[in-house]
């Protein structure tokens, strides 16, 4: 048997060939997958710039949500303050109207003294609302008009305790005495209360 020379040229041209014999079908089908892997890249492959454009986009809609998102708290913020401001207000000018009426109301009932009007005040309030009809406010308590309701109880007899007496005892029993000079002092004397009253409006 003969020594191989493992140097030779024919013993390396011998290992090249059987070495690409063996390897040539693994090249073969790794050129295949690659050259299939570029197809399906390129069929799914995205335009840098169209990729670019799409995402600003939803970045700026995205800012605009988050800035009307804002700006409605904020609208809702100042809704619910401009709602309260109002309320208070209106419940400030309706206590004014309730105020002014029960006073003139009270008046025209013979209820004068500063001290009785303003515990009379303070007796009623609670019963007294404005109703609104149009530009037009009407105090009322109950389903009656705020004016018929005192004279009512300034009749009555608890009302009776607050109204002033219409003729003041100064002349004693001849103070309430009819006709007479009796007569001519009461009259001075209301006309100097209806003065009184004047004055105090």
């Amino acid at each position: 048997m003969s020594e191989i020379d493992i140097n030779s040229t024919e013993f390396k041209e011998a290992v090249a060939a059987a070495v690409e014999e063996a390897t040539a079908g693994l090249k073969n089908k790794n050129t295949e997958l690659l050259g299939k892997l570029k197809k399906l890249q390129g069929a799914q492959q995205i335009d840098p710039a169209d990729l670019q454009a799409v995402e600003a986009e939803r970045d700026q809609l995205k800012t605009q949500l988050a800035d009307a998102n804002k700006a409605l708290k904020k609208a809702g913020v100042e809704l619910e303050v401009a709602t309260k401001r109002a309320a208070d207000t209106e419940t400030a000018y309706n206590r004014s109207i309730v105020d002014s009426a029960l006073t003139d109301a009270l008046t025209k009932a013979g209820v004068t003294n500063p001290v009785h009007i303003k515990a009379a005040k303070a007796m009623h309030a609670a019963a007294a609302t404005v109703s609104v009809e149009g530009d037009v406010r009407t105090v009322k308590a109950g389903d009656k008009a705020l004016g018929d309701f005192i004279a009512e109880w300034a009749s009555s007899d608890e009302g009776k305790h607050f109204v002033t007496p219409q003729h003041a005892s100064g002349g004693g029993a001849g103070g309430s005495a009819p006709g007479g000079g009796g007569s001519s002092e009461n009259l001075t004397q209301q006309a100097m209360r209806l003065r009184a009253q004047h004055n105090q409006r």
